[in-house]
């Protein structure tokens, strides 16, 4: 009975998937998708980063604001995101590692949502969010949406494994070719 529903459902959905897919997994959307999604994470790594007088000890504050994970914790997650964001975006800009960088930057953007949904369902006065440290103050309920985008996103290039203007498969190609040259 499982299967025939499931089935039912497939069918009923594979004429509204025939029409998307094509344009789900066309590489200029992926290059977008690659594109804004490494550039935000950039500009929100290095804006970070230029919060005065110590960006770590800023951010950390801003973290346990939300009272969700322990101090300890909390710390580790301040000191490593910054430069995670930074690297994450780089990659994806580049085309390196792009399905491992879909996933990480996926995960980053899903604790992001997660803590906002959390924050704002247990009341916490938490209005303005430190997305992009000082340079561009957003009130949660629009990063919260920001933030779905960028993990249409993130889902978007995972699935796609699209190489169009990427380094990874440019790479790949000359290591293969070398060890090519080297059998011969």
């Amino acid at each position: 009975m499982k299967n025939v529903t499931t089935n039912r459902a497939m069918q009923a959905l594979s004429p509204y998937w025939r029409r998307t897919e094509p344009f789900l997994r066309h590489r200029y959307l992926t290059l977008a998708s690659r594109l804004t999604l490494g550039g935000v994470f950039i500009f929100a790594g290095v804006a970070k980063m230029q919060i005065e007088p110590s960006y770590i000890d800023s951010l950390i504050w801003e973290i346990n604001k939300y009272n969700m994970l322990p101090h300890q914790l909390a710390t580790a997650y301040g000191y490593v995101l910054p430069p995670l964001e930074i690297a994450l975006g780089i990659f994806l800009v580049v085309g390196l590692f792009l399905r491992a960088g879909a996933t990480v930057s996926g995960l980053v953007v899903l604790s992001f949502a997660i803590a906002k949904i959390q924050a704002l369902a247990r009341g916490l006065d938490i209005s303005i969010c430190p997305c992009f440290g000082d340079a561009v103050p957003l009130l949660s309920g629009y990063s919260l949406a920001i933030d779905f985008a960028l993990l249409a996103m993130a889902v978007q290039i995972f699935y796609h494994r699209g190489d169009f203007l990427a380094l990874g498969p440019w790479f790949s190609q000359k290591a293969a070719e070398l060890d090519q040259q080297e059998k011969e």
